[in-house]
């Protein structure tokens, strides 16, 4: 489902800060791995990464600067994503968006440089549907209330938010602009 055209996508990019939530691709539970952390994707999971890839594509989508999880998985589902990293114009792989909480996000978020437009999170869930909730909700609603239904691997939220500044994060709610999820085969 999408909720914006691309023509609007891209005016809303100019005049807001955004924010965009990407879920790691489908992983496999049938590989071999020791951690957590270790885990790879499926190859369902990357003919969805492939999906969203050609999505964020076709939508001429250029994101400033995407904070990245470290986890084998949001590796493997970046670098398809991303492949020649051309949607991609700053990349921060961090170990702090495993098992991330709220304060990590609104801590990057916060310090983000203000020239800096549009910032993507790749990485876990629920973290990111706890975020998501956050941010539209205001309220830490992921306990009690989800926005979402589900919010399935190789998907894509987007949020605009109408500050100048990612410091006034916290006072407003964000808008929901952009909501997509690979189709099932």
């Amino acid at each position: 489902m999408t909720i914006v055209t691309k023509k609007e996508l891209n005016r809303n990019m100019d005049s807001l800060k955004t924010i965009f939530l990407v879920r790691h691709a489908k992983s496999d539970w049938a590989a071999e791995f020791r951690l957590d952390h270790e885990r790879p994707i499926s190859e369902r999971g990357r003919k969805n990464a492939k999906s969203l890839r050609e999505f964020l594509k076709e939508r001429n989508l250029k994101i400033d600067i995407a904070y990245v999880s470290d986890a084998k998985r949001t590796i493997e589902t970046l670098e398809i994503v991303n492949k020649k990293e051309e949607l991609f114009r700053n990349v921060k792989v961090t170990h702090l968006l495993y098992e991330a909480n709220l304060g990590i996000f609104y801590n990057l978020i916060t310090s983000t440089e203000d020239n800096y437009n549009s910032i993507l999170f790749l990485g876990h869930n629920p973290e990111l549907e706890e975020l998501a909730n956050q941010l539209i909700l205001r309220q830490n609603a992921y306990k009690d209330f989800s926005f979402f239904q589900k919010f399935s691997t190789s998907s894509i939220i987007g949020l605009s938010f109408p500050i100048s500044s990612w410091k006034d994060i916290s006072t407003v709610s964000g808008k929901l602009i952009l909501f997509w999820t690979p189709v099932k085969s």
